[in-house]
């Protein structure tokens, strides 16, 4: 499953890369749509997408894929926390 969500951010930032940067008649659409597609998938983490829309000249998007590294940060803390519910507790010694 987590594939599939990668693979939509990677169409998110190609879309975003290349016709994103024409849509300057809606103003941070294609932050808009990437931020909420992103919060519907990882949660409060795809929030992060929004820092794009501090870019006014949409030059960071051709080079920065903010969905591609939200989805493997998402994927590293989803390792994280199963690795950890996976570890049996320890107990002291008596």
């Amino acid at each position: 499953m987590w594939w599939l969500k990668f693979l939509v951010c990677v169409a998110i930032d190609l879309f975003d890369m290349t016709v994103g940067r024409l849509l300057f008649g809606v103003p941070f659409a294609g932050e808009a749509i990437g931020c909420a597609i992103g919060y519907a998938m990882f949660g409060k983490i795809a929030l992060f997408y929004a820092v794009e829309g501090l870019d006014f000249t949409e030059q960071i998007d051709g080079f920065v894929p903010t969905a591609t590294l939200i989805a493997l940060a998402a994927r590293a803390r989803e390792r994280a926390l199963l690795e950890a519910a996976e570890t049996p507790p320890t107990t002291m010694p008596s």
